[in-house]
């Protein structure tokens, strides 16, 4: 007897749940770094994204930049 293996049908996309936001930016940093700026979010009582997006407002307006930053 002979058997046949068939590949399951990928799950579609609307199927898995809500969409997700694409990456916007990613920064490659040590370990060492990466640690230093997760204590910096504790320490901010946010999460990592929400800091660097807080980071970036702030030094964009202390460099004369005076658009509003859009929603995330």
């Amino acid at each position: 007897m002979r058997t046949t293996l068939v590949a399951k049908r990928k799950a579609k996309a609307e199927s898995i749940g809500p969409a997700r936001r694409p990456v916007a930016l990613t920064i490659k940093g040590n370990l060492e770094w990466r640690g230093w700026v997760d204590r910096g979010a504790v320490f901010c009582r946010t999460d990592t994204s929400k800091l660097v997006d807080a980071a970036l407002v702030e030094y964009l307006r202390s460099r004369g930049f005076a658009e509003e930053p859009p929603p995330r």
